[in-house]
């Protein structure tokens, strides 16, 4: 429905759909509808609907939802809260309610996940006997990037913006290997970089923002994540906060690395895979 729209035009709605989503991460438990978003973003609640869905990809609730669950998994990863806690926390009416919701969005339920990130700690899991950071060699590479602007949670729209700048279809057979390049810490205001891009073997023209982002090889520690992309963040923190230092790794500064394995076409959020991959110093 934007295709015939002047460029000023929906730059103007990506800033208003950007308010809108700052405002379900400021409280994801906050009894948000489609009016009230639709306040925020100045539009009609029929017109909000229709244009919230062909900037982000997902209707407003999916967002909704998808940045509890996020949240969620974030204070599960702490082990502090226990899960009605986290349920009551990020909104939902009862312990079952939230753990069919997780179940539904994660594949494992709350429990499980709980479970699972505390075994990352450890340098061989009981459960499958693999250990959960694989040492690897990877070969320098380059690609044709979005600098993202805004929280890790709206990452997802960089993307669908990279997707239009390259004119390419996110759902075509032919799309390139996507690969998110992060530098800093993304909890430490000013020091994170984010990255949104395609590995690309031909060369393109750099317009329309794009930049050119040439990454070093080296020693990564690996870590396939099997679950949605709102699992990548508290999956990091257990990563660098208890797996990197129970192996003895220590991380260097060349940027961590997400290499997105499943297909763009992937819609079960649960089945997606991700390599994340953390450079490690070379003693």
């Amino acid at each position: 429905m934007l295709s015939g729209m002047k460029p000023r035009t929906i730059r103007d709605y990506h800033r208003r759909i950007a308010r809108v989503i700052e405002a379900i991460l400021a409280d994801p438990a906050a009894p948000h509808t489609v009016q009230s978003l639709a306040e925020v973003a100045h539009l009609s609640p029929f017109h909000f609907h229709r244009i919230y869905r062909a900037l982000t990809g997902e209707g407003v609730f999916e967002t909704v939802q998808r940045v509890r669950l996020a949240q969620a998994a974030q204070r599960l990863t702490g082990a502090e809260d226990s899960v009605t806690d986290v349920a009551l926390n990020v909104g939902y009416g009862s312990p079952q309610a939230f753990a069919r919701a997780f179940r539904e969005f994660t594949g494992i339920s709350p429990r499980a996940f709980q479970t699972r990130q505390q075994e990352l700690a450890v340098p061989t899991t009981e459960a499958t006997g693999l250990p959960p950071l694989e040492l690897v060699e990877q070969p320098p590479l380059s690609a044709l990037c979005l600098r993202h602007e805004g929280p890790i949670a709206t990452i997802r729209q960089t993307f669908i913006a990279l997707w239009e700048v390259l004119g390419i279809e996110s759902t075509s057979q032919d799309a390139p290997d996507r690969i998110g390049i992060c530098y800093g810490d993304p909890e430490t205001p000013g020091s994170f970089e984010y990255f949104a891009g395609v590995i690309l073997d031909a060369p393109r023209a750099i317009t329309n923002g794009l930049q050119p982002v040439r990454v070093e090889g080296g020693l990564y520690a690996s870590h396939r994540l099997i679950g949605p992309y709102a699992l990548i963040a508290p999956t990091m923190q257990v990563l660098y906060g208890r797996c990197l230092p129970s192996y003895g790794f220590e991380p260097d500064d060349r940027p961590t690395l997400e290499l997105y394995r499943s297909s763009a076409r992937q819609h079960l959020p649960r089945a997606c895979v991700t390599d994340l991959m953390i450079p490690i110093r070379k003693e």
